[in-house]
């Protein structure tokens, strides 16, 4: 039996499964834990089709591959407001509670984190108690740049289930000035990678 990787992330309605990146020899070892756990949507965030998404798709298992940004880095406005669209639809628009989004990027440290660490910022956590929260789950996870995204962004207007799509996407504060919200960047940053 092939080795998975799973960190399941369950806040509230929030439920997700961090998963690494899965093969076409190691899928059918993945599709048991995500029945178990009732996945109903998988985010791929990696680069080219890893694997064949049919067995997937054969469970009922809706597979989403228009949220992919580069490798070490921070998701656009757009894909945030995809993914944010994707947390609405499955926990707060359906009336089946026990649903279940898993989400991979090639390790499952950077790109896969960083969303759901936003999910779990625009339900109401802290940045620094979603990335703490996350790494515990998931040794490793998140680098400078995605930690500096996570510390700048802004919840958007309304909150989940408002169903009000106006206020999608966030903004990211990188054009902030001052001394205090530099300071506060630095400390995050010292706090987290202990420089």
């Amino acid at each position: 039996m092939p080795r998975v990787s799973i960190s399941p992330i369950h806040v509230g309605p929030l439920n997700f499964l961090i998963l690494d990146c899965p093969s076409d020899t190691t899928i059918s070892a993945y599709l048991p834990i995500l029945e178990e756990h009732h996945v109903t949507d998988l985010v791929r965030i990696c680069e080219g089709s890893p694997y064949d998404p049919k067995p997937l798709n054969d469970m009922g298992i809706r597979v989403h591959d228009d949220m992919k940004f580069q490798d070490g880095t921070a998701p656009s406005k757009d894909i945030v407001a995809r993914w944010l669209d994707l947390n609405e639809q499955v926990f707060f628009n359906s009336p089946d509670k026990d649903r279940c989004i898993a989400i991979h990027c090639i390790s499952g440290i950077g790109r896969a984190p960083v969303l759901v660490a936003v999910s779990l910022i625009e339900g109401g956590m802290d940045p620094l108690d979603a990335i703490t929260f996350i790494r515990k789950a998931r040794r490793g996870a998140l680098n400078r740049v995605q930690v500096a995204f996570l510390d700048s962004y802004k919840k958007r207007k309304h909150g989940f289930g408002s169903g009000s799509k106006s206020s999608r996407g966030s903004k990211s504060n990188s054009g902030a000035s001052g001394s205090g919200t530099e300071k506060k960047k630095s400390g995050l940053i010292s706090k987290l990678f202990g420089k």
